[in-house]
């Protein structure tokens, strides 16, 4: 278990057990913030020739991106959120700003964390308490905001994005109710002045919709029918670590046709190909679809 307060004691047995046995493949179900500090003494004790499978916790996450972690993480495979495209995002963020949205906090935090700053304290009080500079609202983005810019490829607001457009859809469909041809006891509709969690969850489970080329879809009990990307860490240009799209699962598919793989452009650790590794890639398209 990799501990979640830190403790070099903890993450020197894990390693010791991991350098000792005869396993190759490690499966990792941990948030970043936890295999961090047991990545950097793993690269501090060279140790090489794991492959790593990882969750949808930290199979996309950024911290591991640098030069530094290729030669010891690259070829870590696992399973990611789906991404998908969100018309119009970028422009929105764009204009998002403390003087077009002056009463709502979420922006007012967004731009201390973006500058550093506190934004127009409300009262000299409250700059007394703050530590940080003030700010007026009008900072412009600039290039060091790449991380709230980037739409480029969007996992968890993409999914967020899908969710409202599904709960909108139910509440069309709720309201646009004919009497009589409802869902509930005797062919009844919902009151629309007086709705119900239940009554969306009703038709939540029975919406079907298109958006930006994906079908949405959910199962008898409302929950949205699984589709995953399955990601690939292989070498940039840089050195660096690039998250590439190396195979699907969709739930939605039949039996037997869920999972999608490409083995022939994954590259396992140690810079192999599947040509190299055939062992080793039959083993982890096994795993992964027992996981």
């Amino acid at each position: 278990m990799i501990p979640k307060v830190y403790s070099r004691e903890g993450i020197l047995e894990i390693l010791h057990v991991m350098k000792q046995s005869t396993a190759r493949v490690v499966i990792s179900f941990a948030a970043e913030g936890e295999l961090y500090p047991l990545f950097k003494e793993y690269m501090s004790q060279n140790i090489t020739g794991i492959q790593w499978i990882a969750s949808e916790a930290w199979v996309t996450a950024s911290v591991f991106t640098g030069s530094e972690f290729y030669p010891f993480l690259g070829g870590t495979i696992g399973f990611a959120v789906r991404q998908g495209q969100i018309p119009g995002l970028g422009d929105y963020l764009m204009s998002v700003n403390p003087l077009r949205y002056p009463s709502n906090p979420l922006v007012r935090k967004l731009w201390g964390a973006l500058y550093g700053c506190s934004l127009y304290p409300s009262s000299s009080s409250t700059q007394a308490s703050s530590q940080l500079p003030p700010c007026t609202g009008l900072e412009p983005l600039q290039e060091q905001h790449s991380a709230y810019l980037n739409t480029s490829s969007p996992r968890v607001s993409y999914n967020v994005y899908k969710a409202v457009y599904a709960i909108a859809h139910s509440l069309h469909n709720l309201i646009s109710c004919k009497p009589g041809k409802g869902p509930f006891h005797n062919s009844s509709c919902a009151d629309a002045t007086n709705i119900q969690p239940w009554q969306v969850q009703q038709y939540l489970q029975d919406v079907v919709f298109t958006i930006s080329g994906e079908d949405v879809d959910f199962d008898a009990n409302g929950d949205s029918i699984p589709s995953y990307d399955l990601i690939n860490w292989q070498r940039g240009a840089a050195g660096n670590i690039e998250f590439v799209n190396v195979g699907l699962y969709d739930g939605a598919k039949d039996i037997g046709k869920e999972l999608f793989i490409q083995e022939e452009v994954i590259m396992w650790t140690g810079h192999q190909t599947e040509a190299s590794c055939k062992q080793c890639a039959q083993f982890i398209s096994a795993t992964i679809k027992n996981v």
